[in-house]
């Protein structure tokens, strides 16, 4: 059985490489049909691919993507909406978190929900960033980075204004 690999390549049998430069040129013909260039058969083949999706415990895990995405996504949300309203209004972090509950609840709620909408509708990609790739200025690292800096500066700016009791940023 061993020298059967052997002999079947003495004999012509074997399954010859296709050379390089012909490989990457033409995509072998099926059924008849004329040659199409490689490249031209990958970017049919990537725009007609569908996404493996992944299940709730990589998805929501301690190593998943959402956590650490939702939160920066609110937070981000959170810091600026906090910021706008200490500048109007005169109130600190603290205060406008214990006073308005029920509008960091329902902005978080629908930030998840936003952020798993993808999973849904595409079909090319999936809601963990990574798979959509970097649109212009914008990328699934700069979102990460910015949600952590998001995340950094409200727990500083709140930490800072409970323990002094006045608004960081005063009018």
């Amino acid at each position: 059985v061993l020298a059967l690999p052997s002999l079947a390549s003495r004999v012509g049998l074997a399954p010859r490489r296709a050379s390089a430069r012909r490989a990457s040129s033409i995509v072998t013909r099926a059924a008849g049909a004329d040659a199409v260039p490689a490249k031209e058969a990958r970017a049919a083949a990537e725009a007609t691919k569908v996404v493996a999706r992944k299940g709730v415990m990589e998805t929501l895990g301690f190593g998943g993507w959402a956590p650490e995405v939702i939160n920066g996504r609110v937070a981000q949300i959170a810091f600026v909406a906090g910021v706008g309203a200490e500048l109007a209004t005169g109130e600190t972090l603290p205060t406008q978190f214990h006073d308005h509950v029920f509008s960091l609840a329902f902005v978080s709620v629908l930030v998840a929900l936003a952020s798993f909408m993808p999973n849904v509708q595409a079909k090319k990609f999936t809601a963990e960033p990574a798979t959509k790739g970097a649109f212009g200025p914008f990328s699934p690292g700069k979102e990460m980075l910015h949600g952590r800096l998001a995340m950094i500066g409200l727990a500083a700016a709140f930490a800072m204004e409970l323990h002094s009791g006045t608004p960081l940023f005063a009018r």
